[in-house]
């Protein structure tokens, strides 16, 4: 009966572990790490041998014994989510970086490159130290409250002269209020909202507290459409709002678009042109100026014809 009860806990013992182990497992994010020849330069080939050392969070120190090590031209490891400091070295030259992990899969790169040849970037020292946190929300414009509904925030490390879609993406989430925990270190929290988006640029120092309030300096655009005969148009009316100067090709970039016959859409400071269609054939646009805080009024008048703009058709929300 002893033999047959220990039997029992140790089968309950293994499936707690099981159960525990793949709950744990769960949450690791898988993370491939490269080293390159200068900023934007080519992937180092040769074999690395790499350490991946975890920093404790309470103490922003790295722990004593690395979390793994490994030889390969480039490391993919699950790491579970937290402050890391990962080590590349070949040869005599060696160089640290501090990362971020989240729980999304993610691909990061540290600049390698021989001794006397370094660029600034990887002269840096890493990172390593406490976290700090931000708590970030987002209004329309000047006056208005904090918008509740949940907005999209991502995070992306700066480098100055660069578009902030070209950096590393660090995480994001979404939420009304965007809370973070990131190394010291200096980022760009974007925004995106109703069609929609703001950047702002943050300097963090570590192991402090910050709260911030990203204005987006938003107005609205109230627009309707006649069709020839002055008749209100209805049923098939498309809208977009694109914006006022076209690109260099002449093309004009698309912001917002609706297929809704007389719709409100929120619209970021700034001049652009609304186009109303009704199938192919029937269309029309006026210029518009929308003012932070304020909200514009626009009809405009249907005709048939060539001539309405040629547009380019960037990922856009629709609107209501």
């Amino acid at each position: 009966m002893l033999r047959s009860l220990m039997n029992g806990l140790a089968r309950i013992s293994a499936g707690l572990t099981l159960f525990f182990g793949l709950s744990l497992a769960a949450h690791a994010a898988e993370v491939t790490i490269m080293a390159v020849e200068g900023a934007g330069g080519p992937e180092v080939t040769e074999e690395i041998l790499w350490t991946v050392v975890k920093v404790d969070k309470e103490t922003g120190k790295p722990e004593a014994k690395p979390t793994l090590t490994g030889k390969s031209a480039h490391l993919k490891a699950k790491l579970d989510p937290g402050q890391y400091v990962v080590t590349a070295a070949l040869g005599k030259t060696k160089a640290s970086q501090a990362i971020l992990v989240g729980e999304k899969a993610t691909t990061r790169s540290i600049i390698l490159t021989e001794n006397g040849k370094k660029t600034a970037a990887a002269a840096k020292k890493p990172v390593a130290g406490p976290p700090a946190q931000i708590s970030i929300n987002l209004k329309l414009s000047k006056g208005k409250k904090p918008v509740k509904e949940a907005v999209h925030w991502e995070v992306y490390e700066y480098s100055k002269g660069q578009a902030t879609e070209n950096g590393v993406k660090v995480t994001e989430q979404k939420a009304a209020t965007g809370i973070f925990s990131l190394p010291a270190g200096s980022y760009v929290v974007r925004a995106k909202y109703q069609g929609a988006q703001a950047d702002l640029v943050i300097p963090l120092e570590g192991g402090n507290s910050f709260k911030y309030t990203l204005n987006l300096y938003a107005g609205y655009a109230k627009l309707s459409a006649l069709k020839p005969g002055k008749k209100k148009a209805m049923g098939d009316l498309s809208w977009q709002v694109l914006r006022q100067r076209p690109n260099a090709p002449g093309v004009y970039e698309l912001i917002a678009q609706s297929d809704k016959p007389d719709p409100t859409i929120m619209l970021r400071e700034g001049r652009y042109i609304a186009v109303a269609r009704i199938g192919e054939k029937l269309w029309g646009s006026e210029n518009i100026v929308v003012m932070a805080g304020e909200t514009v009024t626009k009809k405009i008048s249907l005709k048939e014809g060539i001539g309405a703009p040629e547009v380019a058709a960037p990922e856009v929300a629709a609107a209501n």
